[in-house]
Formats: structure tokens, sequence, C-alpha cells
């Protein structure tokens, strides 16, 4: 499909090679394993003083950089890392993994192959669910999705920037900007909320609201045209809400 691929594409695999990165830097993968302040046992866990990192189960690594942070990974080939301050990581099920880079995320990855990344301060994430994923990138940024695999029928927010049609779409929910909120509930729904400067996270805000409650659904709120992810486009301050099973909705309720 010709343009720009929302959840699934360009924007949530530019997420996915942070946190490849992320994992890439990791300590080897152990078994069970533990590191406080520095100061660890077992293979897979690294800690900067202050800090903490738990791994449980086979392959599992954690590691976190960076001070008063801490990463717990339970389950086989689970992933959690930190790289900054005052974070806190916590992927939980087989090829669990969660990635914050910058200080003050929070995020947790719950089931098997859920995924989290947070890049920038003081972003939240929680995926739960089978191959569940958030993304969130800026400042003050909210994403939740909870749900499995399912159809999903498509969205074409602005006629560039879509989501493609897949049977077997992860439920996903990303953000971008500013002070923006991301509500993916249901399996195969897909929610974004994107708007904002992260550079000038005061005089630039997004507010935007994306919820998606329903199966196989999809959510946009915020700037038209989505890209560039430059903090320049308008408009922000939107609400949107796909309501139902297989509803899409553009800053509106199920308008698409």
């Amino acid at each position: 499909m010709n343009g720009h691929r929302l959840a699934g594409g360009v924007l949530l695999a530019a997420a996915a090679a942070g946190a490849a990165a992320a994992l890439g830097s990791a300590g080897a993968a152990g078994a069970t394993c533990a590191s406080i302040s520095g100061v660890g046992t077992g293979n897979g866990c690294t800690s900067t003083p202050t800090s903490f990192a738990i791994g449980i189960g086979a392959g599992t690594t954690a590691d976190s950089k960076g001070i008063f942070s801490g990463a717990f990974a339970v389950g086989t080939n689970a992933s959690a890392q930190n790289t900054g301050n005052f974070d806190l990581a916590a992927a939980l099920g087989d090829g669990a993994s969660v990635s914050n880079t910058g200080d003050f995320n929070l995020g947790v990855a719950a089931g098997k192959n859920a995924f989290t990344v947070n890049s920038g301060t003081a972003n939240v994430g929680f995926a739960l669910g089978e191959r569940a994923a958030t993304s969130n990138s800026g400042v003050g940024n909210l994403a939740v999705a909870v749900g499995n695999p399912g159809n999903n029928p498509g969205l074409d927010i602005d006629g560039t920037t879509k989501v493609s049609p897949n049977t077997s779409q992860a439920t996903v929910a990303q953000t971008n900007g500013v002070f923006n909120r991301a509500f993916a509930i249901g399996n195969g729904t897909v929610a974004a909320a994107i708007g904002g400067d992260p550079a000038n996270p005061l005089t630039k805000i997004g507010n935007n609201t994306a919820l998606a409650l329903g199966n196989g659904s999809g959510s946009y709120a915020g700037q038209i045209p989505v890209l560039p992810l430059a903090g320049a486009n308008t408009p922000n301050n939107q609400f949107a809400a796909a309501l139902g099973n297989l509803q899409n909705a553009v800053n509106g309720i199920n308008n698409k």
C-alpha cells in the first residue's frame, strides 16, 4: 500500500528500532539474575548505583542504567531495559519486552510477546495481551493497549497515513508529542494520538485523546496531516472515539 502505515508500520517500527538497540546493549541472557547498585548475581542483569534489575526465567535480560530506576523481567526471553533516571520497566510473559529511554518513564508489558517502548520524559505505557504493543515518544504521554491479535479492516487517517487491513492485527496504542493519550481496548484494535512539540512542551501541547473500544476498531486524534512529526501541524486538543466492533474514528466519534 502506498503512503505511511501507522499501526505496525513506520511510526511503531521506529520505536521498535530503539528497543532493539537497547536490547543489543543489554547483558548476556541468563536464567535467574539480579543486580542492585551495580552488584549482581547470575548472567543477564546489570544496574548502576541506586538502581536495580531482576530477571526470572530462561533467557531473561534486565538492565537499569541511571539513578533510582528499576527493571523486572519475568518469563522466557523477557527483557526490561532502562536508560535514564527514575524509570520503571516491567516485562511479564514469554518474549515480553519493555524499553524506557529518558527520565520518569513507566513501562509495563504483560503477555506473550507484549511490547512497550517509552522515549522521552514522563511517559506511561501499558500493553496487556498477546503481542499487545504501546509506544510513547515525547513528554507526558499515556498509551494503553489491552487485547490479543484480531481482524482489523484498516483505517485511512488523512489519505496518506493509514492502518492497513490485517487479519492478525496486534492491539496497538501509540502517542507522539506532548500530553497525548491513546487507549486501544479490544482484539486487533488500534489507537493513536499525535500532536505537540517535545522540544517546546510548555508552549506547544498536543492534548489529544484517542479511544478505540471494541474488536477491530481504530481511532486517531490529533494533527492532520499526521506527518511530519514536527509539532507544527494542527489541529490539537482533539478527541476521537471508535465505540463498538469494527468502528473507526478520526477527530470525532464513529465518523469514518
